[in-house]
């Protein structure tokens, strides 16, 4: 199938191998570019070597979003009449000045960047935002995963964790899935690519299923297990688990003693002592017998697969915790690849890499510094977006007075949505990269438009999600199409070079001292990038279709005689955190929550990612908002019908409107909504135009994570009530 590039000649219609770049699924396709040289549709690949046919809707219609008339073409500048058209290099001069001005009154700390999940699937744009703040001296650096499921991070820096990866779906005999629903969402665990006929298969060989969540959602119709437990006690359901697994015996006990040791297998028995079968199902209201039977049939009869925790618990309160007790199952049980084990990918774009049968010891980099003004540090070299809006909000000398955001929505994303948009007004200097007038893009001085990912040359799945693959796959996109006639937009990366250039700064992208005189290309980038590459770069490239390279075998190696570190499974301020939930769950569950009776849990919603997906129309025909979700018994109780209004209040005073609809596996006392939607709050629009931020009913000033302040996202308090149909703004 022949490969159509920028330069492809007009007057011809072309079909070209290409693949998503929306989130880390990498779904192979095939573009039709039209004789106007227009993309004119998409299809999934049924010969892509990774996933075989799959694709969701939401990049099957991505042809919609670079067509929409809503798409931002030419850069805009605010002015005191609203924004106007303004040529990019005159963009580029004007805010380079102005940062000129805050560097050399506040320095480099005053500039920051927020790195949004598109950004991630960008390899040139990833790799170049990342060097941008270090060439101007600064720490600054926030990114989505610091607000999503950040407690992955922390229980892997305060646990430890396994050199040689967890064991892979293809060779699992079990997966529990803990507040996941890969079915909808794409990326859980080991379920980033091709989730739902990899699944299917898994199960159909023989592989058990465990979910637990408090909806019956379309991977939990699925599963053997379902434990449909309360929002906000995963933790205290986990610890159920290990409490049954270590009294009945069914862990692996060699490991744990080679790996764990005694006195830290001694304290994981003593923290989940109080964990009582009883005392567990009445707090989390799940059936003994379900608990009991989870734990046999994930340790006992089962070797192989692994537990992991999604969005759900990673979103609600004590998150570091909920992860990790999950964590601590696949480590008694000794869900790792030991030595002698096959690595099935050993990687592509990534250099070759040893794999050994031993722990990476535990590293709290966050009691090292950088910090903030709140007292948090770190977490692989990001600052927590939960404090994001603090550090604009300062009255010292060191606040942030700039920000570039590129491929994110933080007016909607981050936590208490007013105190975020409060902030971003704040700032001396916002630039967004960005396609669409987002609310955060309503917010900025500048706005540079950039290419869209059928318009520029990549790598999928991109290198630092090459782990998540269980083949070694690589694939080379170049841009099928052209930008739309008239415009000037630009490869994301060209936004930072440039800016450190008229600066008079280098810029070091992957150890590579960049020619700060003549701009490279992002082929220059990628190959610069990719130049350590197990598989060489051109080799990938000759593969347009991508490939399941025959790349020499690897095997885990035994544990290094020096390599003594063992799993922290219970650090004092973990055995203190379990410590404080063993004491709630003396009281009754309704204790003190009797004017918020009901839970607000998010959800994902088919064809959305966070707020990716709200401007392409295809999209919205199925979602036209961010509906709210309730059990028939609720509503009857409430005496509310199918597609009535409601108001949601918040223990912070905040409401939000929503439409109900019945969902018959709903957990009662649950509503049920998907997070992102929604304008800025002074703009009071629509509901039904533009859905509800569920932000709005998020607090930064209690119930937040002391290590990565985490808020409190999901199993909010709140009460629901009836609205009058003509109060619908937001």
């Amino acid at each position: 199938m022949p490969a159509v590039g920028r330069n492809a000649p007009r007057g011809t219609s072309h079909s070209v191998r290409t693949a998503c770049r929306y989130c880390p699924g990498s779904c192979g396709m095939i573009a039709t570019v039209g004789e106007d040289g227009r993309l004119a549709s998409l299809v999934a690949d049924r010969e892509h070597p990774l996933t075989q046919g799959f694709s969701c809707a939401r990049g099957l219609q991505s042809a919609e979003a670079m067509y929409h008339p809503g798409r931002i073409l030419r850069p805009l500048k605010r002015t005191p009449d609203g924004f106007v058209e303004v040529g990019l290099e005159q963009a580029l001069d004007d805010i380079a000045a102005r940062l000129r001005t805050i560097l050399d009154e506040s320095g480099g700390e005053a500039v920051g960047v927020f790195k949004g999940t598109q950004t991630w699937k960008n390899v040139t744009a990833h790799h170049t935002m990342l060097a941008w703040p270090r060439a101007i001296g600064s720490t600054r650096v926030f990114t989505t995963i610091t607000i999503d499921q950040s407690a992955k991070q922390v229980t892997m820096r305060r646990m430890g964790f396994w050199d040689a990866g967890k064991d892979r779906l293809g060779d699992s005999d079990v997966q529990m899935i803990v507040g996941g629903n890969p079915f909808v969402s794409v990326a859980v665990a080991n379920l980033t690519y091709d989730p739902v006929k990899r699944l299917k298969a898994a199960l159909k060989r023989g592989m058990r299923l465990i979910v637990v969540d408090p909806r019956l959602t379309e991977t939990a119709r699925a599963a053997d297990l379902h434990l449909q437990v309360r929002p906000g006690e995963d933790p205290t359901l986990v610890a159920g688990l290990l409490r049954v697994v270590l009294e009945r015996g069914w862990y692996d006990a060699a490991f744990c003693t080679e790996y764990v040791g005694p006195d830290r297998m001694a304290a994981l028995r003593s923290a989940v002592e109080p964990f009582t079968l009883h005392r567990v199902a009445d707090r989390t209201g799940v059936d003994p017998g379900l608990i009991e039977r989870a734990a046999e049939m994930f340790a006992r009869e089962a070797r192989r697969g692994i537990a992991t925790a999604g969005t759900g618990p990673s979103m609600a309160p004590r998150s570091n915790l909920a992860d990790h007790l999950v964590e601590c199952l696949n480590v008694v049980c000794g869900r790792y690849p030991r030595a002698g084990d096959r690595v099935t990918n050993p990687g592509v774009q990534n250099p070759r890499r040893a794999f050994r049968a031993e722990v990476v010891p535990a590293d709290r980099e966050w009691e090292r510094g950088p910090f903030t003004s709140t007292g948090h540090g770190s977490l692989f070299g990001e600052l927590m977006s939960g404090v994001l809006a603090d550090e604009i909000l300062r009255t010292d000398p060191g606040r942030l007075r700039a920000l570039f955001v590129n491929g994110g929505n933080p007016a909607v994303a981050l936590p208490d949505q007013t105190k975020a948009v409060s902030a971003l007004k704040r700032l001396d200097l916002l630039v967004a990269v960005e396609p669409f007038m987002t609310p955060t893009a309503a917010l900025c001085d500048y706005v540079l438009p950039p290419t869209l990912q059928f318009e520029r040359a990549d790598t999928v799945s991109s290198p630092h999600y090459e782990p998540l693959l269980e083949v070694p796959f690589a694939q080379y996109v170049t841009g099928v199409v052209r930008p739309p006639v008239g415009s000037e937009v630009v490869d994301d990366w060209y936004v930072y070079w440039a800016l450190a250039r008229r600066l008079g700064v280098g810029l070091t992208v992957a150890g590579v001292d960049l020619d700060m005189e003549r701009a490279p290309s992002s082929e220059d980038l990628l190959a610069i990038i990719l130049r350590n590459s197990h598989v060489p770069l051109e080799r990938i490239r000759s593969h347009p279709g991508g490939h399941v390279f025959d790349v020499e075998p690897a095997e885990v190696l035994a544990r290094r005689p020096e390599a003594v570190a063992q799993f922290d499974v219970m650090p004092p301020d973990v055995a203190q955190e379990l410590g404080e939930v063993a004491a709630e769950c003396t009281r009754p569950v309704s204790s003190g929550t009797d004017d918020f009776p009901f839970r607000l849990t998010v959800r994902r919603l088919r064809g959305m990612m966070n707020s990716l997906g709200l401007l392409q129309p295809g999209v919205r025909r199925r979602h036209p908002y961010n509906a709210a979700y309730l059990n028939p018994v609720d509503m009857e109780t409430l005496g509310i019908e199918n597609g009535a209004g409601i108001e949601i209040e918040a223990d912070n005073g905040g409401r939000i409107p929503a439409i109900a609809e019945a969902e018959p596996g709903l957990r009662p006392g649950c509503v049920s909504m998907s997070h992102c939607w929604g304008g800025l709050p002074e703009d009071r629009l629509s509901y039904v135009d533009v859905g509800s931020s569920t932000n709005l009913l998020v607090r930064t000033d209690d119930v937040v994570e002391r290590i990565n302040a985490m808020p409190r996202m999901t199993s909010i308090p709140v009460r629901v009530r009836a609205r009058a149909a003509q109060t619908d703004a937001v």
